[in-house]
């Protein structure tokens, strides 16, 4: 955990749909472009089922991706997820969920990184492949007051 001052500099104040999903972080190595994050499998993220609704899962993999890609490209160039293809490989129970993500290949304009998605038994329940732009980095978009 190395790096996980990093966090800190570049999201000082969590976003909404990190704290939602329970956003930890784990483990962090900018070096070696990795990460280990721990979410929150929520019973409010079930389906009729019983299990954690799939697109949660993929946002729990898209947000570790996202994290790591922005410490990566600092503060000038901000990342979005332009294809997201994920593989259910097993149904994920309420309780801990883990996701360790890398990025395999950095460019200039674009991201190539996998994220794995462990249940709370530690069993590989998901994985996933993404592929991210780099833009240039603008003032956030402003959240509608209620």
């Amino acid at each position: 955990m190395p790096d996980r001052h990093l966090l800190r500099e570049v999201f000082p104040t969590p976003a909404r749909s990190s704290v939602s999903l329970g956003f930890e972080i784990i483990e962090l190595d900018a070096k070696a472009m990795t990460t280990r994050v721990r979410f929150n499998g929520s019973p409010e993220f079930t389906n009729p089922a019983g299990y954690i609704q799939g697109g949660y899962l993929v946002a729990m993999m898209d947000d570790a991706i996202g994290m790591l890609t922005t410490i990566k490209a600092g503060t000038s160039k901000y990342p979005s997820t332009v294809d997201l293809h994920t593989h259910f490989l097993r149904p994920v129970r309420v309780g801990p969920i883990e996701v360790a993500a890398r990025l395999r290949n950095v460019g200039r304009a674009m991201v190539f990184a996998e994220a794995d998605l462990f249940d709370s038994r530690g069993k590989e329940a998901a994985r996933a492949t993404a592929s991210l732009t780099l833009n240039p980095a603008k003032a956030p978009a402003q959240t509608p007051r209620s």
